[in-house]
């Protein structure tokens, strides 16, 4: 039945497997589609005309936000978040506590560097261990080129930065062919729940290449025959490739070599700025032969870094137990000592719960995941309320409409943001993005205390607002209160009850255009989780169990994603479960030694300085 700007079926019926309960589902109209359609071209400036980008320029502008300015003309709901924080970033992404305020990134000075040489032109590679703000930092080197790169479309003239970006780029990577856009940049990653988290697409979407599969020359005469593949090789200047630990080096030669046939020039990439990160600690790439190769040993690898041009971020964010560092730096490795053992085995112990909520359980193996979720929803008594998200599909590159079927698809397989979320009374869930006012962060996990609707929530001051508030949110549809746990790592640490409302998260063509949107409420069962859903959350009482841990990494990977001794709980380890591949030992050693020399100097020069 229709309800204010959206349709609502509230059936009484039961769902498909039998239980019964209250269905929502989200239908919206057709003519909300066409307003998607519209805000997405807004949103891109395309409405934008030259008189009004011309009109940017007048003194009274000096100094103000760029992003301010841009919501007066282009209407502050594309711009300003709904509780009035200005945000530019339209999909679920992850930050460690203390690196954020107002959902914008806070740099260190190591991060700050990192990203002025970025911004120089340089290519460069950085990685860190779990919780030292690898997130964080791409985040502010993606928010930087958004703006700049919206800057010199409203200022138009080649201005000082441009001309030194030009003679650096042929220096250092060649003539171009082609027009550049200084600040024309693409965001990817290795996989595409990591290219959502970055508001981006996986690096073979972007490249045009399918699976990667086949010869490079193959693939180049592919990508060639590809009019938006070729355009987006040719006009960008910068490319992002996050979680980089999973990327065949097989792959990156062949990307290497297919940027430099359509751009018509032998620098690495075709003279594209490369900035990647990850963790080769990690998550290794997918090999079914059992030997992978791992990023480094591509052939383009050390063209494109010199050890100047690699950093190790260094300060630890998420764990302030330094006993507890050192453990995870010794895992990382691969390394634990028999202290180490006995300190990890020593946490079999169970943690209390804290205001009713248990520690979430992490396990290797989605379908245990899953059957514990459902074991623990159907265990409480009450009504079910079943939540089915409402897919808007977009356009792909070449402009053709994306089916509902391929655009749930897509969002079941990028993002952890569920297609159907069934609650009760006393569920426990996780908060799945970020909140702007800093005391909600992705991982934070809280009870199901009452459904009621965001007009009431908002006369009692728990409306829970964001920049990413679905425009098909209804004041008298209800929606779950939240009770999330107190945290002591969260900005702005204080109890938090809260009316979580429909929030949207995008999956994105390679051309930086939403491609299909989830309308959905941010939550997930949260009794169980699997390690790698978890990857880049921070989870403050965590239970792990390790029995069928299969791929190197991925302890590591479960037990950094807590924040202190306390607030962990492990079961059946062993060292056997500390698992590093020998080639990653290998590369790293040097390249972290040779950090550890500079970082030794650059002390001693400014101990004499001062």
């Amino acid at each position: 039945m229709g309800i204010g700007n959206y349709f609502i079926d509230l059936t009484g019926s039961s769902d498909s497997s039998g239980s019964s309960g209250i269905e929502y589902i989200i239908d919206p109209p057709k003519a909300s589609l066409e307003s998607i359609a519209n805000r997405f071209k807004r949103k891109r400036g395309d409405s934008m005309q030259v008189e009004e980008k011309k009109s940017f320029l007048k003194p009274e502008h000096t100094g103000q936000s760029l992003t301010v300015l841009l919501s007066k003309t282009l209407g502050q709901e594309d711009f300003v978040s709904v509780d009035g924080n200005e945000s530019t970033t339209t999909s679920a992404s992850t930050a460690e506590p203390d690196q954020s305020i107002n959902n914008e990134p806070v740099l260190s000075p190591q991060q700050s560097q990192i990203l002025s040489r970025i911004l120089e032109g340089e290519s460069f590679f950085f990685t860190g261990s779990a919780g030292t703000g690898k997130s964080v930092l791409l985040r502010a080197i993606i928010q930087a080129f958004r703006q700049k790169e919206m800057e010199e479309e409203l200022l138009n003239p080649v201005d000082t930065e441009k001309l030194t970006f030009l003679k650096h780029i042929k220096k250092s990577r060649g003539s171009v062919k082609d027009q550049v856009q200084r600040w024309k940049l693409a965001v990817t990653a290795s996989t595409g729940m990591a290219g959502v988290n970055i508001g981006g697409s996986t690096v073979h979407s972007w490249a045009g290449i399918g699976l990667g599969k086949g010869k490079e020359v193959d693939l180049a005469k592919s990508v060639k025959t590809s009019k938006h593949a070729s355009e987006r090789w040719r006009s960008t200047s910068a490319l992002v490739i996050d979680e980089i630990s999973m990327i065949d080096g097989d792959l990156l030669d062949k990307l290497d070599y297919i940027g430099r046939q359509l751009r018509e020039n032998d620098y690495p990439f075709g003279g594209i700025q490369l900035i990647i990160s990850g963790d080769f600690f990690q998550l290794p790439p997918v090999d079914k032969i059992g030997t992978p190769k791992f990023a480094f040993e591509a052939k383009v690898w050390s063209k494109l870094f010199s050890s100047g041009n690699m950093a190790s971020l260094t300060r630890v964010f998420r764990q302030r137990d330094n006993r507890f560092v050192k453990v995870l730096e010794s895992m990382r490795r691969g390394i634990v000592t028999q202290d180490d053992i006995k300190l990890l085995q020593s946490l079999k112990r169970p943690i209390a719960d804290a205001n009713n909520i248990q520690p979430v359980g992490l396990y290797p193996q989605k379908q245990m995941v899953e059957s514990i979720n459902m074991k623990r929803l159907s265990d409480l008594s009450g009504e079910e309320r079943m939540y089915t998200a409402y897919d808007a599909p977009g356009w792909t590159v070449a402009g053709s409409p994306i089916s509902q079927e391929e655009a749930t698809r897509k969002l079941n397989t990028n993002t952890i943001w569920p297609q159907h979320l069934s609650l009760k009374l006393g569920a426990q869930v996780m908060l799945v993005m970020n909140m702007n006012d800093g005391t909600l962060v992705n991982g934070s996990t809280g009870i199901v205390v009452d459904f009621m609707t965001p007009e009431k929530a908002y006369n009692i001051g728990a409306l829970l607002t964001g920049s990413n508030t679905s425009p098909y949110l209804d004041k008298r549809h209800e929606f779950p209160l939240v009770r999330f746990a107190t945290s002591k790592y969260a900005c702005r640490p204080k109890p938090k009850v809260v009316l979580v409302p429909l929030m949207t998260v995008d999956c994105m063509t390679p051309a930086g255009h939403p491609e299909a949107t989830r309308h959905q409420i941010p939550l997930i069962l949260a009794w169980a989780l699997t390690i790698h859903k978890s990857q880049g959350q921070t989870i403050e009482r965590v239970r792990i169990d390790l029995e069928k841990t299969f791929a190197e990494g991925q302890a590591y990977v479960a037990i950094s994603r807590a924040v202190s001794l306390e607030g962990l709980e492990i079961h059946n380890f062993s060292s056997s479960h500390v698992r590093v591949h020998p080639k990653v030992i290998e590369w790293a050693k040097p390249f972290e030694e040779a950090q550890a020399d500079e970082e030794e100097w650059s002390k001693v020069i400014e101990d004499l300085e001062s």
